[in-house]
């Protein structure tokens, strides 16, 4: 039998003894351990209504024992009742007045009631009194004031002194993250992890904590390389495999994309929304046959992911089979009518069957419901452009301009003006579309291919050649 059945087995013994107690309100004597276990797992479970109960029986027999009142303080913290908290502390406090713990519990309430000052006036009594300036659990609690303080500057500053005292503090390695996203203190951050690492090579949250940094500075390999041995160190931890599947995904590994979430589909169970990101990964692969296999199966079991519905019509789209495509699209966008790549797709299938109205319609609408996305505009124009719509493509390009910027519009604005005649102001704009995103260029050479194939185009991108070199 493995350790968790047994763990399991005896909670549940436990909770059946403890219910025939006190529903007959028997006396008898509990040990002291057996009722924590009881409350750990209550809190683990988040029943604090249960767990509340256990520790007010609890109190009965061990009525100076800390541990008890630090679990309720803990609790009526947590159900935001500060006040509570604070007075059963005090109780406590009266038979053990030294108790550091109780007094840092007792900051914490008032620190969740924004009494910041008075929170921080008990830390110091604490550190003057007990000579517990380098405590890890003083520093922990330091830390929550300055996270309820917002200064996250400090808060960093806090975990980190405590992780050089215990560098396998669960506690800081998982709230650290925080402030450093929000302090942006991304290499301070990679050079204390690295250190952590290379005191214990094991600790899958610091590696964790590594890739998170390294990502944030656009790092990306070092940042899969480090969620991916946090993983390997703990196959438990659902966290690290989604990430590491979600970064592969943006960096186009499709194929290590796919066996990280095939992997969190087997080992931490599949959902909808879980079969939408394996099957964008076989979309990629041109796997089209599993993928559709894979959404009509997800479809019954969740009838109303738009997700869904849009990958099939996407399936359908690269492999020509327009009705069917049309089909999906349309059931997508009757679940959520305001997905711009929802209307994307179908535009697309319409253009190329030469239902330009519909074409027009669902580039139009794919433009403003993702508005600040260039790309979405930039296709749009292209498509006016292309079909001598120049009057829609000249209002396209003002609305765009007041919502969204990229190269690609740039692209697009430039050919417009050439085909108006504006040689001028066609050079002016191709130049900083050419100095922003040089390989998007074959926006600009579809739509005005005469000028694309002449000779100061030509003499332009050999300028921008030689610069980029």
């Amino acid at each position: 039998m493995s350790k968790k059945t047994k763990a399991d087995l005896m909670i549940s013994k436990l909770i059946q003894e403890f219910e025939h107690v006190n529903s007959n309100r028997t006396r008898i004597q509990w040990e002291e351990k057996a009722l924590l276990k009881l409350i750990n797992h209550y809190e683990r479970i988040n029943n604090f209504e249960k767990a509340l109960e256990v520790i007010d029986f609890a109190l009965l027999t061990f009525t100076v024992k800390s541990e008890f009142y630090l679990h309720k303080a803990q609790i009526l913290i947590a159900l935001q009742k500060p006040l509570a908290a604070i007075d059963i502390l005090e109780q406590a406090l009266k038979n053990n007045p030294q108790d550091s713990n109780l007094i840092l519990y007792k900051a914490k309430a008032f620190c969740t009631m924004g009494e910041f000052a008075t929170a921080l006036n008990l830390i110091e009594d604490i550190k003057r009194s007990q000579h517990k300036a380098d405590d890890v659990e003083i520093l922990l609690v330091e830390a929550f004031i300055q996270e309820s303080m917002k200064d996250y500057d400090q808060m960093f500053y806090k975990l980190q002194e405590a992780l050089k005292l215990n560098p396998n503090n669960t506690e800081a390695l998982e709230q650290i993250w925080i402030s450093v996203e929000i302090s942006k203190k991304f290499e301070e951050s990679i050079r204390l992890h690295k250190e952590l690492i290379d005191n214990n090579p094991y600790s899958y949250l610091a590696w964790y904590n590594l890739g998170h940094a390294y990502s944030c500075l656009g790092m990306y390999q070092q940042a899969l390389e480090a969620l991916d041995y946090s993983y390997l160190i703990n196959p438990h931890f659902e966290q690290a495999c989604m990430d590491c599947a979600e970064l592969a995904l943006q960096e186009n590994l499709f194929e290590k994309a796919l066996e990280y979430f095939t992997e969190a589909s087997e080992r931490f169970g599949e959902d909808s929304d879980l079969s939408v990101n394996i099957v964008e990964c076989l979309i990629k692969l041109k796997r089209f046959k599993e993928a559709k296999s894979k959404l009509h199966k997800a479809i019954t079991q969740d009838p109303y992911n738009d997700e869904l519905f849009y990958y099939l019509g996407e399936c359908y789209s690269e492999e020509k089979n327009w009705t069917k495509a049309i089909k999906y699209y349309k059931e997508s966008l009757e679940i959520d009518p305001e997905r711009e790549e929802f209307h994307f797709g179908i535009a697309k299938v319409f253009e190329m069957t030469g239902n330009l109205r519909k074409a027009e319609f669902h580039y139009r609408r794919a433009s403003y419901c993702g508005q600040e996305q260039s790309q979405y505009w930039a296709r749009y124009i292209s498509f006016l452009i292309k079909n001598n719509l120049p009057e829609k493509a000249q209002k396209a390009l003002l609305k765009s301009d007041k919502v969204s910027t990229g190269a690609d519009l740039l692209y697009c604005k430039a050919a417009f003006h050439y085909l108006q005649g504006d040689e001028k102001k066609t050079i002016s704009i191709l130049e900083e579309a050419l100095v922003d995103d040089f390989p998007q260029r074959h926006i600009f050479e579809e739509l005005a291919p005469e000028f694309a194939t002449g000779q100061l185009y030509t003499s332009m991108l050999k300028y921008f050649i030689a610069e980029i070199q």
